[in-house]
């Protein structure tokens, strides 16, 4: 990426070593990393010295990944202060990053019932209610050391603490998040279907945290009745438009959708199995369905401690879980634009550390897909120096004049045409990979255009 837009300093926060010069080699790596970051740290790194240099930075005691993460996450913390928003989205979400049969790698263990090993990455992204991504605010990295939990009956895992549960995540990362985020931060926590369970609610009723989350149980309220059938007898209270982001995986390209919503407060009570003093014994929440007007389609069930007092604030919620994909979009930039998943290093540590510096990268890609999408018309200069966007529009519209402005829109376009798209009327913006693809085409162009004016200087 270019200078302008992987300014280091901002992006880790008052990061400190115990040498300046690990400072200095960390920056340089991450320049490297961001040129190409789809490449091996050795071909990133661009030379026999850079990568043997990279490796020992890696190896260096000195050098914490806890502490990267807290500068990353003050940095994130810093823009959702200044963010103009009635709430800030804190997104959470799983990815399973696997690596084939690769039994090499010291300390990795599963990510799935299979042979197969790897690693679950759970992230917490921030975003605005517009849906332009700020940044990481909190990750954890584990590894399962069997395949699978053999270890009792299915209802006696269920029965089990929280704490000694794999989706302790959810809980231990929203403690995380209401640690590092100051109160007057109005923060949205957002979930998938995992994200509901019980415990889940309860701890953040404690810690005075909103969340919304889509429901994948249909529980008992308080009237006796599920709650998925509650939503169904209640009558249509409105109807809006919802932008759906794109779905590589089906083959679903992004559209609008014509939905609409119902919604009733409702009593949700402590499950019997669930005998703990600290949870809650019931709560009272907002059930919100959504589905396509008219026809079969899309349909959520979400819950929420917002307390709605009209249509308006259920639009806001329901535009708000439409942007949960955001963290979808971050997942696929990680594994296909950074491919973390092909990444050659040989330990577990050194791959957690990874997935932490290309996990950054990922999301200032994400930040500009959607910052073109959304604010169009700004200045390019936002993002690239002039020296930077007049490479930029030459390279890809093959000319040598030079506009007076040049917008945001345009810049993502032609990094889209230096990615090797067509460029057709009928093609909508670059996506993610085409951005990441042009990222590194200009990259290349601005390292020669620096090699050539040394050479033209002696």
């Amino acid at each position: 990426m270019t200078a302008e837009y992987t300014n280091w300093e901002t992006e880790f926060v008052d990061v400190k070593f115990v040498d300046q010069r690990l400072k200095s080699r960390f920056f340089k790596i991450m320049d490297a990393f961001a040129a190409a970051p789809d490449k091996s740290t050795w071909a990133a790194a661009g030379s026999r010295s850079s990568a043997k240099a990279a490796y020992r930075f890696f190896s260096n005691k000195d050098v914490s990944r806890d502490e990267l993460l807290d500068s990353v996450s003050r940095a994130t913390v810093e823009k959702m202060k200044h963010a103009d928003a009635d709430w800030i989205l804190a997104i959470q979400d799983t990815t399973s990053v696997g690596f084939g049969n690769r039994k090499a790698i010291k300390g990795m263990g599963y990510h799935c019932s299979t042979e197969q090993r790897g690693m679950l990455v759970h992230s917490c992204i921030a975003a605005t209610d517009q849906g332009i991504p700020l940044g990481l605010l909190y990750q954890e990295i584990h590894t399962r050391d069997v395949r699978r939990d053999d270890s009792g009956t299915k209802d006696e895992k269920r029965s089990r603490p929280i704490e000694e549960k794999e989706s302790y995540r959810w809980i231990h990362t929203m403690n995380e998040i209401h640690q590092r985020v100051a109160e007057d931060i109005p923060v949205l926590t957002v979930c998938d279907r995992e994200g509901d369970f019980y415990e889940f609610f309860s701890n953040a009723a404690d810690l005075g945290e909103n969340f919304l989350i889509r429901l994948v149980q249909n529980r008992m309220v308080d009237d006796g009745k599920k709650i998925f059938h509650e939503l169904h007898q209640s009558p249509v209270a409105g109807s809006m438009v919802v932008r759906m982001g794109r779905n590589p995986k089906e083959h679903i390209p992004a559209r609008n959708v014509k939905m609409d919503y119902h919604y009733k407060e409702v009593v949700v009570h402590c499950p019997k199995r669930r005998t703990e003093k600290h949870i809650r014994e019931k709560l009272v929440l907002t059930a919100i369905y959504v589905h396509e007007s008219g026809k079969k389609g899309t349909e959520w069930f979400l819950l929420t401690t917002v307390r709605v007092k009209n249509e308006k604030d259920i639009e806001k919620l329901i535009q708000c879980y439409a942007h949960r994909w955001k963290i979808e979009r971050f997942h696929f930039i990680l594994k296909s634009g950074c491919k973390i998943e092909k990444n050659q290093a040989r330990e577990y540590e050194r791959l957690k550390f990874l997935t932490l510096l290309y996990s950054v990268i990922a999301l200032q890609i994400l930040n500009l897909t959607y910052l073109g999408k959304i604010c169009p018309e700004i200045s390019s200069e936002i993002v690239f120096d002039k020296e930077e966007w007049k490479i930029l529009y030459c390279c890809a519209r093959k000319t040598k004049e030079i506009p007076e402005t040049y917008t945001l829109k345009e810049a993502i376009y032609d990094l889209g045409i230096l990615s090797g798209i067509k460029g057709a009327p009928s093609d909508g913006m670059p996506g993610a990979r085409s951005i990441c693809q042009g990222l590194e085409v200009l990259c290349s162009l601005l390292a020669y255009r620096n090699i050539c004016y040394n050479c033209g200087s002696s």
